[in-house]
This record gives structure tokens, sequence and C-alpha cells, in this order.
């Protein structure tokens, strides 16, 4: 059986870590509707996976940003 192989890369082609998926596509992918339905059953297993790493890393990423500009702010409030 056919599988799909997916890792998330950053920017610059690196694989973000623990990404990596593989997924064997289900029935004989014979005929056209054999395959749309394999291709539909992995699209419901993998996307919400690959959504929440996306969500993760910009998560992590908005945090970072928000930690560096706080100190800023922070002594605007003070005055």
């Amino acid at each position: 059986m056919p599988r799909v192989r997916l890792v998330l890369e950053d920017d610059n082609g690196t694989p973000i870590a623990d990404t990596e998926q593989v997924y064997v596509l289900q029935g004989d992918c014979d005929t056209i509707n054999q395959i749309e339905a394999a291709v539909e059953t992995f699209k419901k297993k993998a996307l919400p996976p690959l959504e929440q790493a996306l969500l993760n890393q910009a998560q992590e990423r908005f945090v970072r940003t928000r930690k560096k500009s706080k100190p800023a702010a922070s002594m605007e409030h003070s005055e």
C-alpha cells in the first residue's frame, strides 16, 4: 500500500522536532474512487495533528515575542 510521509519544516528547511508523520493509504488505490477515498481518510487523519503543530509553533513564537517586548511596556506603566 502507498505511504505518505509528512515532515513539518521551518523557513530554513530544517525539520521541526516530533512533527514527522507516516500514513499508510488504506485500500487498494487501483481506481479513482479508491484513491479519492484513501486520500480523504488520509486528510482526516493527517491534517488535525499538522494543524496542532502549526498552532503550537505560532503560540510559542507569540509568547517569545511578547516576552521580549514586555519589559519596555512595563517600564512605561511604572512611570
